[in-house]
């Protein structure tokens, strides 16, 4: 979500977002948070292809198929995406997939009613398998639905949840699918706060302007990611996006301009011979004007004909040997 709150046809309204007036953008990520592509909403124009399978299996064959993710790699996504047809289209292009469920995406399953379930104990487990799919749906605070291809075995491991009733922790066995989710998921969000970070206070009216910024500081933090997981990099975000600026400002920046009247003598000496003692002669500079001198800063109208310094004739000798 890119904040916006200006007037355009492509902003989103959101309840209960932490962003709620923004540009929408689907985002394909890694568990580490390292984007690999990302595509903005634009409602019927979104620049995604449509599967026939509904709007979020487009959305996530559509971020692979742009993003050229090869067979083999894992997906993990959350309710808004995942249904039994995606599963199987991932698996058809050898795609792994694991994602939560809601219920209405069911359809037939022969899971136990919602209501039934909500009174059992905590840790209980139904766990459904049919080709390549293995479906679990535990009790923990609330009951959870996983649907993946990857597992195809069910295992478990031991958790521990507090009791709030008993004030104690309950040591619980948690399906191997479920931690595995947990394991994977979050990569668009850690991408998001990273950028969320030290993002540009630079304002415009321009629609354009938040995509804008927002896809430069996602580059930086993609930098900043493979700089520090491949190269082994100690620089933090803002230790690094400062060594970027000042090297970009050393490339391509130029000195700011002085106040005031422009001096008819230009302000650094660079590659004049300041030192060499050869033909270094006082002269009027200024005429009726007065500039100030480079020694001591007061008011002179004679200079240095070969530096075009002013200077007074006294602080002459000071200036060409210090």
């Amino acid at each position: 979500m890119i904040p916006y709150y200006g007037h355009h046809g492509y902003k989103q309204f959101i309840k209960g977002k932490p962003i709620r007036y923004s540009y929408k953008v689907w985002s394909l990520a890694s568990s580490g948070g390292y984007l690999y592509h990302m595509e903005p909403y634009a409602g019927v124009h979104t620049l995604l292809p449509e599967t026939g399978l509904g709007h979020g299996p487009s959305v996530v064959l559509g971020l692979a198929e742009q993003a050229g993710v090869p067979e083999g790699c894992n997906f993990t996504h959350d309710n808004l995406f995942t249904t039994l047809s995606l599963i199987d289209e991932m698996t058809k292009r050898g795609y792994g997939c694991t994602g939560t469920m809601r219920q209405n995406q069911l359809f037939d399953v022969p899971f136990k009613p919602m209501k039934e379930l909500q009174k059992l104990q905590w840790g209980f487990t139904e766990v459904l398998s049919e080709g390549e799919k293995l479906l679990v749906r535990w009790r923990d605070n609330s009951v959870v639905t996983v649907a993946s291809n990857v597992e195809n075995v069910y295992t478990e491991l031991p958790v521990r949840r507090w009791n709030k009733e008993r004030k104690a922790y309950d040591y619980l066995q948690q399906p191997q699918i479920i931690h595995s989710y947990n394991q994977r998921m979050g990569g668009v969000d850690l991408h998001d706060l990273q950028v969320s970070r030290y993002h540009s206070t630079i304002r415009s009216k321009k629609w354009w302007w938040p995509i804008y910024a927002w896809t430069l500081h996602s580059a930086v933090v993609n930098s900043w990611l493979f700089h520090r997981d491949v190269m082994n990099g100690d620089y933090d975000l803002l230790g690094f996006q400062r060594v970027v600026a000042q090297s970009l400002l050393k490339k391509f920046g130029t000195a700011p301009k002085g106040h005031g009247r422009p001096s008819s003598m230009s302000a650094a000496v660079t590659d004049i011979p300041r030192f060499d003692g050869v033909a270094h002669w006082p002269i009027n500079t200024a005429g009726n004007r007065f500039l100030r001198c480079r020694v001591c800063d007061g008011r002179t109208s004679f200079g240095c004909e070969k530096c075009a310094r002013p200077m007074h004739i006294e602080c002459f000798k000071t200036f060409h040997n210090v």
